[in-house]
């Protein structure tokens, strides 16, 4: 255990090493942020509610949503993919250490500083420039927090079992695009879930996606409170096992593969 919290501390550190990225990533977001924020003002119009959101819950949403872009890597991840493809990954594969754990131990630090550089300074100027709600009891906080844990393990759940896909395409990285690109409407990113059409909503909650933005949205304005909160966390916690399981699953096969190449 206190190997993978020195290899997460070392990717925390990494993280602060790039300031100029940090900075630009944070300008970046808070530019489209606020822009995204101007058109959901636009569609509320004179309305003080639509599908249970106030322009103030729109507002706080856009917020939020922006801020998990880099907690969750939401653009996409593609370190692992590049070691599998120069053949760095027989050194990972040699470490004593599990392969997944690895880089989760990796992504974790990576997300706690992007969390803390860009999630919360994102909420920050947002409460400065528009104003955003907060929940109100410190329970609900608890909830917010775990959600967003689980936010981080899940989308590293699914970036890992994509990246595994490196091992038998010759265009991985491509591969990886669209699957990251497909995944930001059902999480609920490009809009609230709660504003689509019924049926289009069921779709999105049959996948794991809601999990990594909308979850924490939806806990976060106090939508979801109490056991319906924990029912909202325990979903996301059964798609982790889930997308762990496959992952490492793929990752042995993969294993496998390249111990019959001589890889």
């Amino acid at each position: 255990m206190r190997l993978y919290l020195e290899i997460a501390k070392k990717s925390f550190q990494r993280q602060v090493a790039y300031r100029g990225a940090t900075i630009a990533g944070f300008v970046t977001n808070l530019f489209f942020g606020a822009l995204r924020a101007a058109i959901l003002i636009a569609v509320f119009g004179a309305q003080s509610s639509v599908a249970g959101y106030s322009p103030g819950d729109a507002i706080t949403y856009t917020g939020i949503s922006q801020a998990m872009i880099g907690t969750t890597a939401l653009w996409g991840w593609f370190d692992m993919i590049r070691s599998i493809k120069s053949g760095e990954v027989a050194s990972d594969l040699s470490k004593p250490f599990g392969y997944y754990a690895f880089w989760l131990a990796q992504d974790v630090g990576r997300g706690l500083y992007q969390l803390l550089a860009r999630g919360v300074t994102i909420m920050i100027a947002f409460a400065l420039m528009f104003g955003v709600s907060t929940p109100g009891a410190i329970g609900q906080w608890f909830l917010v927090a775990a959600s967003i844990t689980l936010a981080l393990l899940l989308s590293f759940a699914w970036r890992f079992l994509v990246s595994t896909t490196a091992f038998w395409l010759t265009d991985a990285l491509g591969f990886a695009r669209m699957a990251y690109f497909t995944m930001t409407f059902p999480s609920g990113f490009i809009v609230p879930i709660a504003f689509m059409p019924d049926w289009l909503q069921v779709v999105c909650h049959a996948t794991p996606f809601p999990g990594f933005v909308d979850t924490p949205v939806e806990i976060y304005l106090e939508h979801a409170q109490g056991v319906e909160a924990m029912g909202l966390i325990a979903i996301q916690a059964v798609w982790l096992v889930a997308l762990v399981a496959l992952g490492r699953w793929a990752a042995e096969a993969g294993r496998r593969k390249l111990t019959i190449q001589g890889g």
